[in-house]
């Protein structure tokens, strides 16, 4: 009786492990989803990274249904909750601090192009695009060393001293002077 309680015991123990696999390959998976706006990915998101999802989701319903009173189910069912907790939190995360991610690590090996345009109105660099078919959106990094970019009135004067007619949609202050701009069908460049 006792080496069926111990086996028992045993195979509870074996999925200690689920949610922490399931929490790891949660992010990894859906983080380059989550980073990237283009139409590819789009495409790959909608066509096979979804599926793919609800698949596995099926498979632990299943899994769990199956192992419903064996101590099992309830890592599976947290794995479960963790993932699909996980995927929704990096789809609404990442692309709120991607833009702050990428010009950390993009300053660290760029400050000379920081300095260059640290006295200057102008377009430091094409930061990214996305879009499809005349409805293109561009972001670019900018030097504003007024830093008034964000303010009533300072788009349009920074838009005049770099030489451009189009119109910003967007702005978001990396740091003083330092903004990324978005347009709507009108590239700065």
């Amino acid at each position: 009786m006792t080496s069926f309680a111990h086996a028992s015991e045993e195979k509870g123990r074996t999925l200690r492990w689920l949610p922490f696999i399931a929490a790891i390959a949660a992010v990894l998976s859906a983080a380059p989803f989550a980073w990237d706006k283009s139409l590819g990915t789009f495409l790959l998101l909608i066509s096979l990274y979804l599926p793919a999802v609800a698949l596995v989701c099926i498979g632990l319903c299943t899994w769990a249904a199956v192992e419903r009173k064996s101590p099992r189910a309830r890592s599976i069912v947290i794995s479960l909750a963790v993932m699909l907790t996980l995927i929704a939190g990096t789809f609404g995360a990442l692309p709120r601090i991607k833009d702050e991610l990428r010009f950390m690590a993009w300053s660290h090996t760029h400050n000379d192009a920081l300095g260059e345009f640290a006295d200057k109105d102008a377009v430091i660099v094409d930061w990214e695009s996305w879009g499809m078919a005349g409805m293109e959106n561009d972001a670019y990094l900018v030097s504003n060393p007024s830093d008034t970019l964000a303010e009533d009135g300072g788009a349009s004067k920074w838009l005049r001293h770099v030489g451009s007619s189009c119109e910003i949609v967007a702005s978001k202050r990396m740091r003083r002077g330092i903004f990324v701009v978005t347009t709507y069908n009108c590239p700065l460049r």
